[in-house]
């Protein structure tokens, strides 16, 4: 694999670049195309079909039918079957997204960016319990977390902040684990290939009297496509269901990983140098949801997050070293007055503590704790059989700096004869200063730092066939944010963080497209996500797109393809030249119980780079993996 370096292109290169790429991709996307004109016949419908309901976009389950903001629901069986394995990779098919990799290849930090806003701007919920926030990172869960014990992958889009709070600007993910349910019974699956990795999980799975459990623990070890670029991770997952009565369920959830990478210096042309990488990531919950009578159902959840980070960069101990810790509490409460009213309200309490120390430029280290609280209030009314109204607000107090109001409005009006939704929503998000924010990275504080604001709004149009077979939809959204925090460095020896609240108004813009779409009798299917940022934050790649194709090529064979495209961006720093990855899978049952499994990443063998958020020489550059084979087998019991 070749090494190529960094260049700047402009924007009529990118332009060019992005029709030569998908050009050398037109037979994959002809060849999907000629097959959907082949079945576009409505037939069994009820095969194969895509999730009809959210969770996320009402904090209670909801028909999509009935929700006004744009929501992607993503089934981790299908993702699973498409040899799509970690959650990193399960994000870029979603429209609005672009999960891209910080510092390299598997193993490593990744990003997530809603909506041309960064990593900061997006909301995470695991079971429920956030573990997002001012003072902790996401990246390193982002990197390291694989799709074990998960049920659904929901992305809600566009400031949120009213439902879930802080850092909602750019929208909310939310991850939710799989019940287990039925005959007790597991499943093992074992991989190796390419760049000296192996892979192997183990799930067990079941129902015992009132007793569910679903439990999975995964190991996973890779050399990557570098030198000194080693990655090994024991993860595990469990979640435990008890009906105490035929009104009261009990319940808990425990993910979390301890991963091991190596990463080279990008400074050294041969990689010979390197830093080494541990995370510790652990998530708990246990809660208790009583259906208090016909119209009430209530759920009080404690959640536990802790994630430590240590990095110890070319040979220099401890370099950087950081601990995030998040307690909270949540009373939510679902009231159904009728078929035309649902009202959802809660109670929020949690308590992040954060240390850091760093060696770099001298010693810096600080730990603090904040307490932050915060009520919510939504209602959605179907107004006609055909309008659906929703409309919440939301306070919230941080011990750090204040408190914050937000709101958010949506609409959705259906043409059932046609299967015609139209949508739109409006809302405030809004970001708080961290702990490094507002008291500085080396010594440089401002205590008179604000919270980002914005308001964002979006309307959109999703249009079924074939009640369900076949899904498009489209959406223009726009973000206008105030007092966005920056950073700059420091004049040297200390390099010290100053940060800032930029004056004037920050947009983001652009539009999301998404297609679904089953035929041939529900054996072939194929998902499209495709993006238009016209403005971003951090000069973020102008087009991105994804597309998953899949079928029963017999009764014992599934096969299909993927292909993943991302514009040239700059991070803020030096550009990085677009690419398209191709991969390809296939699973073939050769007895009941026992499937092999392949899959082929960059099939083409592409020369690509990913490049660390910063400039100049701050932003670190690595390529990418090359062409990787992998086989396996799953046996199920």
């Amino acid at each position: 694999m070749k090494y190529t370096k960094i260049a700047f292109l402009g924007s009529a290169t990118s332009s060019a670049r992005f029709t030569s790429n998908i050009q050398r991709n037109t037979g994959i996307l002809t060849l999907a195309a000629t097959a959907a004109s082949f079945g576009m016949a409505c037939a069994h419908p009820e095969e194969n079909k895509l999730p009809d309901t959210t969770i996320i976009a009402n904090r209670t389950e909801t028909s999509l039918t009935k929700v006004g903001s744009a929501v992607s629901v993503l089934d981790v069986t299908g993702l699973e079957r498409d040899g799509i394995l970690h959650l990193d990779e399960a994000l870029k098919f979603v429209p609005g997204v672009v999960s891209e990799s910080i510092s390299g290849q598997r193993g490593s930090a990744s990003s997530l960016l809603l909506r041309g806003t960064t990593t900061g701007h997006a909301h995470i919920r695991v079971d429920g319990m956030r573990i997002s926030g001012p003072n902790i990172t996401s990246g390193n869960f982002f990197g390291g977390s694989n799709l074990s014990g998960l049920s659904r992958i929901e992305i809600l889009r566009g400031p949120q902040s009213a439902l879930y709070g802080g850092d909602a600007i750019g929208g909310v993910l939310g991850i939710y684990s799989k019940k287990g349910t039925g005959t007790p019974g597991g499943s093992l699956r074992l991989e190796a290939g390419s760049f000296d990795s192996f892979t192997s999980s183990l799930g067990l799975h079941g129902q015992i009297d009132r007793l569910s459990y679903n439990l999975g623990i995964g190991h996973e070890s890779t050399d990557n496509d570098l030198p000194n670029n080693h990655f090994e991770q024991l993860s595990y997952t469990l979640r435990l269901d008890y009906e105490v009565s035929d009104s009261l369920d009990i319940g808990l959830t425990l993910r979390g990983f301890d991963s091991e990478f190596r990463r080279p210096s990008y400074s050294d042309p041969n990689f010979a140098r390197s830093a080494d990488d541990d995370t510790e990531s652990l998530l708990a919950t246990i809660f208790a949801e009583l259906q208090v009578n016909d119209i009430w159902k209530s759920k009080l959840a404690l959640g536990l997050y802790d994630e430590t980070y240590d990095s110890d960069t070319f040979g220099s101990s401890n370099y950087y070293r950081t601990e995030g810790q998040k307690y909270a509490a949540y009373w939510d409460n679902t009231l159904h007055w009728n078929d035309r009213h649902t009202t959802t309200a809660g109670l929020v309490y949690e308590k992040t503590k954060f240390e850091y120390q760093s060696l770099f430029f001298g010693l810096t280290e600080d730990d603090r704790e904040s307490d932050q609280y915060g009520i919510y209030l939504n209602h959605s009314w179907d107004v006609t059989d055909a309008l659906t109204l929703t409309g919440g607000v939301r306070w919230e107090d941080y011990d750090t700096y204040g408190d914050e109001v937000t709101w958010r409005a949506a609409a959705a009006y259906r043409i059932k004869q046609t299967g015609t939704k139209f949508r739109a929503s409006v809302g405030k998000g809004f970001r708080p200063p961290s702990f490094i924010d507002i008291y500085g990275f080396g010594g440089a504080s401002n205590f008179d730092l604000k919270a980002e604001q914005s308001i964002g709004w979006d309307v959109g149009i999703d249009q079924q066939f074939c009640e369900g077979q076949y899904q498009i939809s489209a959406t223009y959204f726009e973000n206008r944010i105030e007092d966005q925090i920056t950073s700059t460095f420091g004049p040297p020896p200390t390099f010290a963080t100053v940060t800032f609240n930029a004056p004037g108004t920050t947009v983001t813009k652009g539009i999301e497209l998404e297609a679904h779409a089953k035929w041939l009798d529900g054996r072939v299917r194929t998902s499209v996500a495709y993006t238009w940022l016209a403005e971003s934050l951090q000069d973020q790649p102008e087009h991105s797109a994804g597309l998953r194709v899949s079928a029963d090529v017999t009764d014992d064979l599934e096969a299909g393809f993927s292909v993943n495209y991302l514009d040239d961006r700059s991070w803020g720093g030096n550009e990085v030249a677009a690419y398209t990855l191709v991969n390809l899978h296939a699973n073939y049952e050769i007895k009941p119980g026992i499937t092999l499994n392949a899959r082929v990443s960059n099939l083409f063998d592409e020369d690509y780079e990913f490049a660390n958020f910063g400039s100049g020489l701050f932003q670190e550059t690595y390529p990418g993996r090359g062409r990787g084979i992998f086989g396996g087998v799953t046996f199920v019991w």
